[in-house]
């Protein structure tokens, strides 16, 4: 069976570009429609209703336009999940659930997870990882402006180098971290810096991970497309000229539609 339809990806920012990226890369012929909510980032600073009530509006905006299935390419909203969107048709896919399976697989003993305010204090991270395995040791460590900072796509080298050395200090001073949890879809953008700061750190990208498990769950569900040639489509409360200088960065290949949505449409 095959199934042509478009997968919708949200985030409330840039930051899932590095979602649709591995998409891009890793499953080629499926057709991909980006929602950007960035009128709003950051969502890790903002209560659980509005979260629920943006991302609503997201998710709807995706199945208006007849999606199969949902990834969502934000930690804060994933954290949600299970309370807020359990009664859909289609399923959506949280990023941390693939990112916590990446630590049990590997055996990790100890892990550090940087992610934002809110989705560190939800506990969501060390609840999943504990449930699969009670003796692991989880690190973690909030940060309430580095996604915003690079939402904006207005930032020095240094400014985000003292970010993250800030909170790399953090949690080493737990003891030394073999790794760690890049837990907001921002992170990897700048994922460079991390690397130069934590030479001899393993940083793991959940947004590699979320792709590589949802390319599972469609060949199990007979819910792959095969189209010879796919599209990619972004839309945004934003502007697009920070999308436009990521997809740069992030070296993927222009969309075939980039739109901002007007305020009073929005999402």
């Amino acid at each position: 069976m095959v199934d042509n339809r478009g997968i919708g990806v949200i985030d409330s920012g840039v930051g899932g570009l590095t979602v649709a990226k591995e998409f891009r890369e890793w499953l080629p012929n499926e057709n991909i429609i980006y929602c950007g909510d960035n009128a709003n980032v950051p969502y890790g600073n903002r209560t659980k209703e509005d979260i629920y009530s943006l991302t609503k509006d997201m998710v709807d905006f995706l199945l208006d336009r007849d999606v199969k299935l949902v990834a969502v390419a934000c930690n804060t909203i994933s954290s949600i999940l299970d309370e807020y969107f359990q009664d859909y048709d289609i399923p959506i896919v949280s990023i941390i659930e693939p990112a916590t399976e990446y630590a049990i697989r590997n055996n990790l003993r100890k892990v550090g997870v940087i992610a934002t305010k809110f989705t560190i204090e939800s506990g969501v991270y060390e609840r999943l990882l504990r449930e699969k395995d009670r003796d692991i040791e989880v690190i973690s460590e909030s940060s309430p402006t580095l996604a915003g900072i690079i939402d904006s796509g207005d930032y020095t080298d240094k400014e985000i180098e003292d970010i993250i050395r800030l909170h790399m200090e953090n949690m080493m001073s737990n003891g030394v971290l073999d790794n760690i949890i890049l837990g907001c879809t921002h992170y990897p953008i700048v994922i460079d810096k991390f690397k130069e700061i934590g030479k001899d750190t393993n940083f793991i990208n959940p947004a590699y991970e979320q792709v590589m498990y949802i390319k599972k769950l469609m060949e199990e569900k007979d819910m792959e497309s095969n189209l010879e040639s796919s599209s990619f489509e972004i839309y945004t409360t934003g502007n697009v000229d920070v999308y436009e200088k990521m997809l740069k960065i992030l070296s993927i290949d222009a969309p075939d539609r980039i739109e901002m949505l007007q305020p009073a449409k929005g999402f």
